[in-house]
């Protein structure tokens, strides 16, 4: 069974708090406090009992974690049980995610977007069409800036991580 004390209690309020003030949901945000305050394997059945919730909508919050590497699951040996477990270094979780957010994001927009602007180019005869092609040339403009911004910041990271 998962025993929550008062630092527990107090720093997942913590971080509900400041996930709310970012419109995160509030389940996904106890989960993540919840573990990253344990650091150490918690059972996801405890977390389901923890929090109220069935085993099935912790498990589906989990996969938002889960696709940014933040959260690990492990089975044990001899038991069915799922165990959570997420990395305490903050730097390191705010990298890998701001990394997945370049890999997913970013690269698929310098893909896609560049054949997208190509193929309209010559076509777009309407001042509408100009309109939506410049729209996208924008969007296109500004996620090359943000991917300068993101290799800074995640440079920065990395000296930090090294200090």
């Amino acid at each position: 069974m998962l025993k929550l004390d008062e630092i527990d209690k107090d720093f997942i309020e913590f971080y509900q708090s400041m996930g709310e003030a970012h419109g995160m949901d509030n389940l996904l945000t106890k989960i993540f406090a919840i573990l990253y305050i344990k650091s150490k394997e918690v059972a996801m059945e405890d977390l389901a009992k923890e929090t109220g919730y069935s085993l099935a909508t912790i498990s589906n919050k989990i996969k938002f974690f889960e696709n940014f590497g933040i959260i690990s699951k492990t089975n044990k040996p001899g038991t069915r049980k799922i165990f959570l477990r997420v990395d305490n270094d903050m730097l390191k979780i705010l990298k890998e995610t701001l990394m997945k957010k370049q890999q997913y994001g970013i690269n698929t927009a310098k893909s896609k977007l560049p054949t997208i602007i190509k193929k309209h180019k010559s076509k777009a005869k309407t001042l509408e069409q100009k309109r939506k092609l410049r729209v996208i040339e924008n969007y296109y403009n500004q996620v090359l800036k943000i991917e300068k911004v993101f290799k800074d910041f995640i440079g920065k990271l990395n000296q930090l991580e090294n200090e």
